[in-house]
């Protein structure tokens, strides 16, 4: 979702407008809290060695889903096909070369140097690293920027409109986002691939980021209560803004004491209400909008709802048929170094087949950041002209 201020009000949501329906909010945009109630529960009842395979089995295909449901809104909708032919600049040929350059760049990681077989990640592995940066520095930035949306959604909603009210919610997310969970992931994961390179290019001792990350979180917390407290003083505050500055600052704390703890279950609820939450919010807003998009147009409820879910159904299942028999090198979350094995060990007939696949998992998600912001930015006068009045209201 774009950091970009919902500018001037939108149009007016006809009956039956979305303050009306806390049963979707609390479906779509509260997963964070009643997953993680959902997994402590059921940890009464199964092992969670068993909740944690159900829940890594479905990972991929609401990741895919995610993923691909505002790149088809953007590349690929009705709804915005008069905005595809007057700007196919910005609505076609950025998203292709943005995906041009994400499969040059798996090409490139796979064909062009191979890890070597004694791990070491060196300089000369800078297509690598290039590979690996381009995604998570895009992932902070992405997440990010829905956070401060889903906060501006809850203040349009209550009728904060004062700069300060915007300017508190961009600060609180951007640190967050942009600082502080990165600086937790980095310091706290450091088998990963991308913490891994971070640390290569700072050579700084151990301690040194680890205790960057309790500072993060320690900052974190400071800085939650502080948005808290300035939420609770307005006569306007606004019960969903609420919980959803303590799901924010549960991003940094729930790493930090899944790792300190060596905790599985911490880190399963890390897992739900950092990517799951994120994943079914983008899946509820972008099925909000093109559903409506369907019913303005004279499908009934039912029918929209069916249509929108058979067209991304038919995209992930496509995705997911392509790609099954090589997830193994969709390796930006891997820990463990894992990832060095897998790339050392990419046989010399392979590697063009694995260059396209990591070419297509980066461009899967970079796309996927691009055509989220497009789609969100309300900044945009036609944007927020089409797009506003079917998330905020109800067709008629």
């Amino acid at each position: 979702m774009s950091s970009a201020a919902l500018g001037p009000p939108l149009a007016a949501p006809t009956p039956g407008k979305w303050v009306q329906s806390p049963g979707w909010d609390t479906f779509w945009m509260f997963s964070a809290l009643w997953g993680g109630a959902l997994l402590l529960l059921g940890t009464g009842f199964f092992r969670l060695a068993a909740l944690a395979f159900w829940l890594f089995l479905l990972q991929r295909t609401v990741a895919t889903a995610h993923a691909w449901s505002t790149t088809w809104m953007i590349v690929g909708s009705s709804l915005m096909a008069d905005k595809r032919r007057a700007q196919p600049v910005k609505y076609v040929v950025i998203p292709v070369a943005i995906a041009a350059v994400s499969m040059a760049l798996g090409f490139a990681v796979v064909v062009g140097h191979q890890y070597p077989a004694d791990g070491l990640f060196v300089t000369d592995l800078w297509v690598w690293g290039l590979y690996m940066g381009l995604f998570w520095v895009g992932h902070f930035w992405h997440f990010g920027n829905q956070d401060f949306g889903v906060l501006t959604i809850y203040r349009t909603r209550a009728g904060q409109t004062r700069w300060i009210d915007r300017r508190v919610d961009k600060l609180y997310t951007s640190a967050m986002m942009f600082v502080i969970q990165p600086i937790a992931y980095i310091g706290l994961l450091d088998s990963a691939a991308f913490s891994e390179i971070v640390r290569t290019a700072l050579p700084l001792p151990h301690w040194f980021f680890s205790g960057a990350a309790t500072a993060a979180v320690i900052a974190a917390t400071i800085l939650a209560a502080a948005v808290l407290l300035f939420e609770l003083s307005k006569h306007t505050r606004s019960l969903p803004r609420l919980l959803y500055i303590i799901v924010i600052y549960l991003h940094p704390v729930l790493i930090y004491a899944a790792t300190r703890a060596n905790s599985e279950l911490i880190g399963l609820l890390y897992v739900i209400a950092y990517v799951w939450s994120h994943w079914l919010i983008a899946l509820g807003l972008v099925g909000r909008i093109n559903g409506h998009y369907y019913r303005s147009r004279g499908e009934t409820p039912g029918f929209a709802l069916l249509r929108h879910a058979a067209i991304l159904s038919g995209i992930v299942g496509l995705v997911l048929v392509l790609t099954h028999s090589y997830n193994d090198y969709l390796l930006f979350g891997v820990t463990g170094f894992a990832y060095k094995e897998r790339l050392a060990a990419i046989a010399h007939a392979d590697r063009w087949i694995i260059g396209a696949v990591m070419g297509f998992f980066l461009a899967e998600q970079l796309v996927h950041y691009y055509c989220d912001r497009c789609l969100f930015r309300f900044r945009d006068p036609d944007i927020r002209r089409k797009v506003g009045p079917l998330l905020f209201g109800s067709p008629r």
